[in-house]
């Protein structure tokens, strides 16, 4: 008899997460039962939230905002990638214990590879340096561009946030005011928030190249106001749903020992969620 690999999803909001759907289509893939529930909880509730899911069997979860940082506190080990980070977006139980991860750069880079845009010798320009930049600077500075430039409306937490990732490559933060005579990117990263209230950081054309593309880690409405100023400015445009499907692969095969396909998963939700 099969024993059903108990999994979560916690954070707050989550009830419109595609998490849920994402693993599921994973499981029914790869012939694997499983459970897999989306828990919705603040930071102050995330302790006994946490605990009944350990009582009830849980031996995997994912974290969402606003509990990348507190998973930490929950941890015996974490890899390097959640360590330098200081985030996590997933947990596994182990015999010794809970071992947190950080998949959101892997997966970020995943979906780079797969869309083919290159990395190694390329400028890249990330525009926000909260927790989303931090989860992917690791990876993304492992891949040798040649340059990563990080801006931000507080320009001193661009700075900060640059500082520690200094010793793995190329890298300098800044506030948008400072970015007049920035250009020649041919990546631009889209990793503010701005866009779930439906409005742009401070964009401009002239910092990237005639060929740069442009990626959005968010997705559905929250990419539109992006995706429309991509448009206008005749720049090829990718939303984060190939980041969000190739991130929860990488922690389906921590889970599981298994890597799922992500193209035909990501297929799906695109036909579904049109």
């Amino acid at each position: 008899m099969s024993r059903t690999l108990r999994l979560a999803l916690f954070g707050h909001p989550v009830e419109h997460s595609l998490s849920p759907q994402i693993h599921r289509r994973f499981g029914q893939q790869l012939d694997i039962d499983l459970s897999y529930q989306a828990i919705d909880c603040t930071a102050a509730e995330f302790g006994p939230r946490f605990a009944a899911f350990i009582v009830g069997g849980g031996s995997g979860a994912n974290l969402t905002v606003p509990l990348k940082h507190a998973g930490l506190g929950v941890c015996q080990q974490i890899d390097a990638g959640a360590r330098a980070a200081r985030a996590i977006n997933t947990l596994v139980r182990t015999d010794h214990g809970w071992y947190g991860h950080n998949t959101d750069g892997p997966g970020l880079l995943l979906d780079l590879d797969n869309l083919g845009i290159p990395i190694a010798g390329r400028r890249i320009l990330i525009l926000g340096a909260g927790g989303a930049t931090a989860g992917i600077l690791g990876p993304l500075l492992g891949a040798k561009p040649a340059l990563v430039t990080v801006l931000n409306r507080t320009g001193a937490r661009a700075e900060a946030l640059a500082g520690k990732f200094a010793q793995r490559g190329c890298i300098v933060g800044g506030g948008f005011e400072q970015a007049d005579d920035l250009s020649g990117f041919d990546l631009l990263l889209q990793a503010t928030s701005s866009g779930h209230d439906s409005v742009l950081p401070p964009l401009r054309r002239g910092w990237l190249t005639a060929e740069a593309a442009a990626y959005d880690l968010n997705y559905g409405p929250a990419h539109r106001a992006f995706a429309a100023w991509c448009d206008e400015n005749g720049l090829a445009c990718h939303d984060g749903l190939g980041m969000l499907v190739g991130q929860a692969a990488l922690a389906f095969e921590i889970w599981t020992g298994q890597r799922p396909q992500t193209a035909p998963v990501q297929h799906a939700l695109r036909q579904r969620n049109a």
